[in-house]
Order: C-alpha cells, then structure tokens, then sequence
C-alpha cells in the first residue's frame, strides 16, 4: 500500500530558512526534527491506496483546478495530542484558496470512491515531532513567528511518505500548477 496526501510545499530555501529559524527552539524542546525537505502544509490525506489505484489517483487529481495562494505562517504552535511544533497560518483572503482547494480535493475523491480522512483544513506545518510533555510545558504558546514566512503556492502536490531508519522520507509523486481565474477558465 501507498501511504499518500496532496499538500503545497514552500520553495527549498524557505524551508531551510524556516528550519535553521527553529533550531534553536527544537533543541530547547528536545524534539525530533523534521527535516526541511519534508515541509509541507497538508491540503487532503489520502491515507493507505492500492498501488493498482494510483493511475486512478492521478487522473482525478490532474482534473482538479485551484487559485494559487500565500500562506502567512506567523506563529509556532505546540499540539499536545501528536506532539508536534508546527507553524500555523491564519485565515486571510489570500489562503482561502487553499482551503477551497482542500474541500475540492476531498469531495472530488469521496466521489471517486476513496476515502480521504476528511477534516477542516488548517494551514501548518509540522517542525518537530516527539515534543516532550514536560519540555512543552515550559513555554508559552502559542508562539510568534517572526517574521512571518510568506509561502506562495502556484502548484499542488501529491506526496508518498515512507518509513526511514531516521523517520518519514517525503517524495513528491506528481504535481499540478494552480492557476489564477483568468487562467483556470482557458484551461478547462
């Protein structure tokens, strides 16, 4: 089985830059790290599928058509269930193209027959995982970013996520460009 999700990605340098800002608060935490070619904001989680399934994944996915957006990430958050330090975006005119997205994209596979774990869509991205309890607890949260990290997402992706010795290793499958509405009307 294939473990798979849609997401939007910031350019590598972004992600390093955000990494190399966290550093310092993932070593307070004693955290593990999240490598910074593994950055994402998660549009739909796909889950478990067939690798038969995947041909079918990709034709419903390339149907799909979405505005490019900017996701302001602008606070560190800790979240006590997944232990996890995520960046966090706020709701803004120019992310509610994401969240559209998102909705698109798990209605469009419902009505495909899969079964995406479908939740509100909340802009983040995971920066360290197996946050300790007890060190969380330590700071306030949440947290400002700053400055902020302004992400602009012209393209979607579909991700594989695989188990590593170290952890998950992301890799992109296929990718779609988002286009904006002048743009989306020629396409179809």
């Amino acid at each position: 089985m294939l473990r798979l999700f849609f997401a939007l990605q910031p350019a590598p340098e972004q992600s390093s830059a955000l990494a190399d800002r966290v550093a310092p608060l993932v070593s307070q935490l004693d955290a593990l790290r999240v490598p910074p070619e593994n950055l994402h904001a998660t549009l739909c989680f796909m889950g478990a599928v067939a690798p038969h399934d995947l041909a079918r994944l990709l034709v419903v996915a390339a149907g799909q058509r979405g505005r490019p957006a900017e996701l302001c990430f602008d606070a560190l958050e800790y979240w006590h269930r997944p232990k996890i330090l995520c960046a966090t975006a706020g709701e803004n005119p120019a992310s509610a193209p994401a969240r559209e997205l998102a909705e698109q994209l798990e209605s469009a596979f419902v009505a495909a027959g899969f079964s995406p774990d479908i939740r509100p869509f909340r802009a983040h991205m995971t920066l360290a995982r197996k946050v300790p309890v007890a060190r969380a607890a330590q700071c306030e949260w949440p947290q400002p970013l700053t400055p902020p990290l302004l992400v602009r997402c012209d393209r979607f992706v579909l991700m594989e996520s695989r188990r590593g010795e170290s952890g998950s290793i992301y890799s992109v499958v296929d990718s779609w460009p988002l286009y904006a509405e002048a743009d989306a009307d020629k396409s179809r």
